[in-house]
């Protein structure tokens, strides 16, 4: 099946729903992860996680589930999504925001649900492979063990070793849950309001390369305030005063926390308060004063370094900026007024 056809699919389950349709698309995430389904486990599913506003969702949504085109009834109220729709829906059920948590608490239902219910007593294979996708969900390495450990078993018949095969196969198609987690964690850690990726500047200074971390400083903060493509590489007094927090937050801990507290735009604003007294004081002096607690002024009060053997991130504040000293004050001081105003 195209990935066009799976997502006509999923967009005609949508219109059928009306007013739910986000909602319910939402529930069809969470029902691609067994890999059967009843009416009742559908059920527990909906009123498990689908109770409450924003994802509040009446029972007639189990039927037009059941009914829609994302799965085939293969036996007396058993049911099979189709496996494309079923990859697709798994991919999607990784993009919540709230991924994690919620994959380990569907795949708990589930195996809770064929642990205590026991709807496929008389299926021995279809109950297995359930508890066995519920495991691989909540511990991929101790389902795989499961799986060696059982086939090693001598005694086993060609059905069940066949089984067994299929099993995991069947794993083996699902998605790498692991990694997509890692990426979705490594993005929520990074998070930006202006879709910036954080990552080589985090790599930097994990690796403590400084320099070219106060050079990645300045290229994605000119990224997040729009001005990546001016001529002239700095942030003017507009960017300065409406630069996103959210970034502002995520360069400031980045370069807290892999220099362990000595670099930071907080721990500049800690520095300026100290030789102004508060965070928008501002005079000739003063930026003297800082410039030498810094290391940003060398020998003697009009000698001012071009790249900074001093404290980081330099360039927003420092050489990336107009050569004017007052200009330099001006909007150092509008930076740590935007630092407090944005809490970092």
């Amino acid at each position: 099946m195209s990935s066009k056809l799976v997502e006509r699919r999923l967009n005609d389950f949508k219109r059928r729903c009306g007013k739910d349709g986000d909602a319910a698309l939402q529930l069809a995430y969470h029902a691609a992860m067994p890999v059967a389904l009843n009416p009742e486990l559908l059920h527990f599913l909906r009123i498990n996680f689908f109770l409450d506003p924003p994802e509040q969702l009446p029972y007639t949504v189990e039927f037009e589930f059941l009914s829609s085109g994302l799965c085939r009834e293969i036996d007396a109220e058993l049911y099979e999504i189709e496996p494309e729709i079923r990859s697709e829906l798994l991919q999607k059920l990784m993009n919540r925001t709230d991924a994690s948590q919620r994959i380990r608490d569907i795949a708990t239902l589930l195996w809770q649900y064929v642990e205590y219910h026991s709807p496929w007593a008389d299926r021995v294979e279809l109950e297995r492979a359930q508890q066995l996708i519920a495991l691989n969900f909540l511990d991929p390495a101790k389902a795989k063990q499961w799986l060696d450990d059982a086939e090693a078993n001598s005694s086993l018949g060609r059905g069940e070793r066949e089984w067994f095969v299929a099993m995991r196969q069947e794993i083996e198609e699902l998605p790498d849950i692991s990694t997509l987690l890692a990426e979705k964690q490594s993005q929520q850690t990074l998070p930006s309001e202006k879709g910036v990726d954080y990552t080589r500047l985090r790599d930097l200074l994990a690796a403590g390369k400084w320099k070219e971390a106060d050079k990645e400083t300045l290229a994605v903060m000119l990224k997040a305030s729009g001005r990546e493509k001016q001529r002239w590489r700095w942030l003017d007094i507009e960017s300065i005063e409406n630069f996103p927090c959210t970034d502002l937050r995520t360069i400031d801990q980045l370069w807290v926390k892999y220099s362990n507290g000595r670099f930071g735009f907080s721990v500049q604003k800690r520095i300026w308060e100290s030789v102004a007294g508060k965070p928008d004081a501002w005079a000739i002096e003063i930026w003297g004063k800082f410039g030498d607690r810094v290391g940003w002024r060398r020998f003697g009060r009009n000698f001012w370094q071009d790249h900074s053997d001093g404290h980081l991130p330099f360039s927003p504040a420092g050489a990336g900026w107009d050569k004017d000293l007052g200009e330099r004050v001006v909007r150092l001081v509008l930076l740590l007024r935007r630092i407090q105003t944005c809490k970092v």
